[in-house]
């Protein structure tokens, strides 16, 4: 796992060794081990540098800049690399869990020997025998820039679920990327303009949906894509080389069968030359990583962390605890005090880059500060509930084709409109029902708001424009997983849009925060690819029987204590909590005086850029107890933290 930019150019780069030195700096936290450069002559030659210092300012028309955190092949891993006729360069962020295999097949088939024993030589191969089709073949999570020296071309590709970020940019005959967006800025001047439409897709669904962010001119490489740029910085093309939607099982997957898979998946992701360990957070899903263990659980590092008891919140660490001693890892805790906590979250809301409504993204940064101690490398849970099924908007698309055509009146009527205001989940499903079915049912499941809403709350955007930014936003993957039944559609909507600029982006920037690599099984391409073919009906239980699938492998892998504890926290199986916080609490409670201000007042930077009185009006509704959602509250917070941080440059607080 690392940390990777560069530029290229039209023109020579001016002070190209000070422009590489400080996109590095910026990501040495992504990658602590090592560092790297390469210089792009004129001639479209690379020159390959281990400082900065030693790169020739004079003739350079691009540069790339590798972070090294060394996980696999700790000795001849050292990138940018190139094979021996350096036709073309890389730099990579990520792991490719079935190297070994590609590396057999490969070796095989060519008479050159391997110079390395790195996953990264694996990609350079694949690319030189098949192109951008051959990055199919890679199970992984990646995120990597080739430069085709013999087309003069530079190639970012990004994982199909698309784990590992990857920013961009393009503008006077140049292009730049990164991991993070603040390495671009190091780069060269970006313009900082607001995208009002990306403004409306983040009201609507609390995140920005890739290509876009809120800035107009950054941009992020779609999951499973390539994107080829030329030396001035124009896209020649933007390829999709993921594998296609898979096509639907016509039998019943034996439980046995998905057992093995699941198994296989995990035992492929210890793949390192480094200790590697796991979140637990005594749920469901982090527990079945340590059943597929099976005896290697033993002894196997695992990490938690959580708020002290509360009557009506037990406390993760006691139900870590007991998972650990079912299965005998080696377990750490960490309590996290409440009242420092909040103090603390808008800082992490600046590490992500982008506003986002999560409120436990500061537990997960204080989960990986405690694994770096012990650990270069983790598996975590995330990724299982959304395959899976395992959020009520999905048990209510389950519901729909059942009630869809007697509710849509219903869904119209007065009466739901008014209670709708005041409970999140009937406002959901007054929207859903609503909706017309198809890519505007799917997106209905995320908000409470009619992309029309939110276009109109935009300055700069209207409710067409809105309708139509919200709607393109899931558009490509519902198009994509044509074939498969309207409920497996939406769960393949779901990974390859709210996790990738959601959910994987913050247990990305949390993590890589600490310099932890931090993996997810339940990603794994081939076990999801199995997932995926599975029928939506068969992954749903239809009354509210949460995540069959996962219970079904419960009963093979994990003790029978821990199956009963399990059972006894709720009906039918516990979920993973996903470090719950209780912001509600806090918005309503000690910061709510302060909120109104910060929202609102003469400070606030919010009103810019998003109707002040529909501001005032979701505030006031949330603190008389009667509003939507307190999501609703944390996206624009969070929104607020981000324009003060990096557009209008004022004090958070203070």
């Amino acid at each position: 796992m690392c940390g990777i930019g560069g530029v290229l150019g039209l023109r020579t780069l001016a002070q190209a060794s000070t422009v590489a030195q400080r996109m590095s700096a910026s990501l040495a936290h992504r990658g602590p081990d090592g560092e790297g450069f390469l210089g792009i002559a004129d001639s479209g030659q690379g020159v390959l540098c281990r400082s900065a210092s030693d790169l020739d300012d004079r003739c350079l028309h691009g540069v790339l800049v590798h972070r090294r955190l060394s996980i696999i092949d700790l000795s001849t891993g050292d990138q940018p690399m190139a094979l021996a006729d350096p036709a073309a360069w890389i730099v990579f962020n990520g792991e490719i869990y079935n190297y070994p295999d590609l590396k057999r097949e490969l070796a095989a088939a060519e008479d050159t020997p391997f110079l390395t024993n790195s996953d990264t030589e694996v990609i350079l191969r694949v690319y030189r025998r098949w192109g951008i089709d051959g990055f199919q073949r890679l199970n992984g999570i990646f995120a990597f820039a080739l430069y085709d020296v013999s087309r003069r071309e530079l190639v970012l590709v990004r994982d199909p679920v698309g784990v590992k970020p990857l920013y961009w940019t393009a503008g006077g005959g140049s292009v730049s990327f990164a991991s993070e967006i603040r390495a671009l800025h190091e780069a060269g001047p970006v313009d900082r303009s607001i995208s009002p439409g990306s403004l409306a897709q983040y009201l609507y669904y609390r995140f920005v949906p890739a290509p876009s962010t809120l800035w107009a001119a950054v941009h992020k490489v779609v999951p499973g894509h390539a994107m080829r740029f030329d030396p001035a910085g124009r896209c020649l093309g933007d390829h999709d080389f993921a594998a296609p939607a898979p096509a639907p099982r016509q039998d019943r997957i034996a439980s046995g069968a998905l057992a093995e898979h699941f198994q296989h998946a995990v035992r492929r992701q210890l793949l390192a030359d480094v200790p590697v360990g796991a979140f637990l957070s005594g749920g469901l899903d982090s527990s079945l990583l340590l059943g597929a263990l099976g005896s290697r659980a033993a002894g196997f590092p695992t990490f938690a962390v959580g708020f002290p008891d509360a009557p009506d919140r037990p406390s993760e660490l006691t139900m870590a605890a007991a998972a650990a001693a079912a299965f005998g890892s080696r377990h750490a805790g960490r309590e996290i005090a409440e009242d420092a906590y909040f103090a603390r979250l808008p800082w992490a809301i600046e590490q992500t880059e982008e506003p986002l409504a999560h409120p436990g993204m500061l537990l997960q940064l204080e989960l990986s500060a405690l694994a770096r101690r012990d650990v270069k490398a983790v598996l975590t849970g995330q990724g299982a509930d959304e395959p899976l099924g395992g959020y009520r908007r999905h048990q209510a698309a389950r519901l729909l084709p059942l009630v869809a055509g007697l509710g849509a009146g219903l869904a119209r009527s007065r009466w739901m409109t008014a209670w709708g205001a005041r409970r999140e989940v009937v406002a959901r499903i007054r929207r859903v029902l609503a909706a017309r079915p198809g890519v505007e049912r799917a997106a209905a499941l995320y908000s409470t708001l009619a992309p029309e809403e939110a276009g109109a709350m935009v300055r700069g955007c209207n409710p067409d424009e809105g309708r139509s930014v919200v709607l393109s936003a899931i558009e490509r993957w519902w198009s994509r997983a044509e074939g498969l039944d309207d409920l497996a559609r939406t769960l393949y909507v779901d990974v390859r849009t709210s996790l990738p600029d959601d959910l994987l982006l913050v247990g990305d920037k949390m993590s890589m925060a600490h310099s932890l690599e931090a993996r997810v099984p339940y990603l794994d391409l081939e076990y999801l690819a199995v997932l995926e073919s599975i029928p939506g009906p068969q992954r749903i239980g239809l009354l509210g029987r949460r995540k069959p699938l996962q219970q079904a492998l419960a009963r093979r892998l994990l003790p029978q204590p821990l199956q009963r504890s399990l059972r006894r926290s709720t009906s039918p199986w516990r979920r993973k909590h996903g470090f719950d916080v209780p912001v509600a609490e806090w918005f309503r409670g000690a910061f709510r005086a302060g909120l109104r201000e910060f929202l609102t007042g003469p400070d606030s930077a919010i009103p810019a850029f998003v109707d002040r009185q529909v501001v005032g009006h979701a505030l006031d509704s949330f603190l008389a107890g009667s509003g939507r959602t307190y999501r609703q509250i944390l996206s624009l917070y969070a929104l607020e933290v981000w324009l003060r941080a990096n557009v209008v440059m004022r004090p958070i607080f203070g």
